[in-house]
């Protein structure tokens, strides 16, 4: 009976470490599965990251191959018109030679030149006011890749911080999983043991306690 008893206790004590064998199995391939599932993110998130700095950087190359041409426009446009300008000085200084009698047409084509002057001032002006939008674009647009790479670190952080409540969540049902399994072992083997029996045994019948005999009371003489 203690061998058969020996072999059951032997055979819990194998099945108990097979079955911890087949959890510490488990926990790893979750270990090993959730290891491979942070570097597919991170790969991921890398990836993202570089299509989002090659879109900007397109984007700012795009914005500053067109503030180039504009600026190349505005100083093309200067320089006609200085070249202008330098030729109706030129004008206005042969027609001032010539004569006197021409007085009224080199008035009008001083005001002439004060008109292309102006238009000139205004061209400038314009070429100062798209100066100072350019720089503002570029402000705005630096401001955005900020604020944008703040938005992708707090993505990147809540996304930690879920990982890390999954994993934990993990954790304890794992561990809520062994502690009813290590209960359930303890029921079966409590069932398994020979219960005691708490019922008295009767007392052998020589043991039993008499009752006292009564004494019958002496007779009286006459």
């Amino acid at each position: 009976m203690s061998k058969l008893f020996d072999k059951l206790k032997e055979a819990d004590r194998q099945r108990a470490g097979m079955q911890r064998d087949r959890i510490e199995a488990e926990r790893s391939a979750g270990q090993a599965a959730q290891a491979k599932l942070g570097e597919e993110k991170r790969g991921l998130d890398m990836a993202r990251e570089r299509q989002a700095a090659e879109v900007e950087l397109r984007r700012i190359a795009n914005a500053r191959a067109e503030a180039e041409a504009k600026a190349a426009r505005v100083v093309a446009e200067r320089q006609r018109a200085e070249a202008q300008a330098a030729a109706e000085a030129k004008a206005r200084e042969e027609a001032e030679k010539k004569a006197a009698a021409l007085a009224e047409g080199r008035r009008q084509k001083e005001e002439e030149a004060a008109q292309h002057a102006r238009e000139r001032a205004e061209s400038e002006i314009q070429a100062a006011a798209a100066m100072r939008e350019r720089a503002a674009a570029e402000e705005l647009a630096r401001r955005a890749a900020r604020e944008r790479l703040q938005a992708e670190q707090r993505t990147l952080e809540a996304a930690r911080e879920r990982a890390a409540a999954e994993d934990k969540l993990k954790r304890e049902a794992e561990a809520r999983t062994a502690a009813e399994a290590e209960a359930g072992r303890l029921a079966k083997e409590r069932k398994r043991m020979p219960r005691r029996s708490h019922v008295r045994a009767p007392m052998p019948r020589s043991r039993r306690a008499s009752p006292p005999r009564k004494e019958s009371p002496p007779s009286a003489t006459p």
